[in-house]
């Protein structure tokens, strides 16, 4: 309804301007100028409609094709990750906790007085836990294909330093050797921090 208002005030402002132009006196330039105010204001409305979301706001719109597109994920962790969960929550069940897709900045701390902890925002695939204080006891990562390409295995080698630095251990598993459970459960046995 504004908008209709406002297109209809331009018109008016229109033939208010050409109306003045008629009169060759003063009055004809005051009633040109009273139209091309008219015009002005209606134009400035009109940008400003166009310009409005439409639940009122005033932050600009942006074409349906410039805005990010986000869609969710079919699986929070892959099928592997999701079997190498499951025999790692059955290793001693009674003592730990496994947590998976766990932020470095949930299981390490910066403590340096540089106030950057970007590199802490990487994610590991599992974090093992003591099940009564939730202490961060190891860390484990599934390599699968994606590692050998060089900026993931630049990842890679920086959360390995980064948790060598921490004094938190972590082990990493191919594909292959996920599916074998001893091997796994050894593994982590022997790297878990002892309390």
């Amino acid at each position: 309804m504004k908008k209709l208002f406002a297109w209809l005030s331009m018109i008016l402002g229109i033939a208010v301007i050409i109306c003045g132009f008629t009169v060759k006196n003063t009055a004809g330039k005051v009633v040109c100028g009273v139209g091309l105010v008219i015009v002005v204001v209606s134009g400035v409305e009109i940008i400003g409609i166009s310009g409005r979301r439409r639940d009122g706001s005033d932050e600009d719109v942006r074409e349906e094709k410039e805005l990010p597109q986000y869609a969710r994920k079919k699986a929070y962790i892959t099928r592997p990750e999701a079997a190498l969960f499951k025999s790692l929550k059955e290793i001693d069940p009674d003592r730990y906790e496994v947590f998976p897709q766990a932020a470095l900045n949930s299981v390490i701390d910066k403590v340096t007085h540089n106030a950057y902890r970007n590199e802490l925002f990487r994610v590991v695939d599992f974090v093992f836990t003591d099940k009564n204080d939730y202490e961060p006891l190891l860390l484990v990562e599934l390599n699968d294909a994606s590692h050998m390409r060089p900026e993931r295995s630049e990842r890679d080698r920086k959360v390995r330093e980064i948790c060598e630095r921490a004094g938190l251990p972590l082990v990493s598993f191919t594909v292959a050797e996920s599916r074998d459970f001893r091997l796994v459960r050894h593994t982590v046995l022997k790297n878990i921090l002892k309390k």
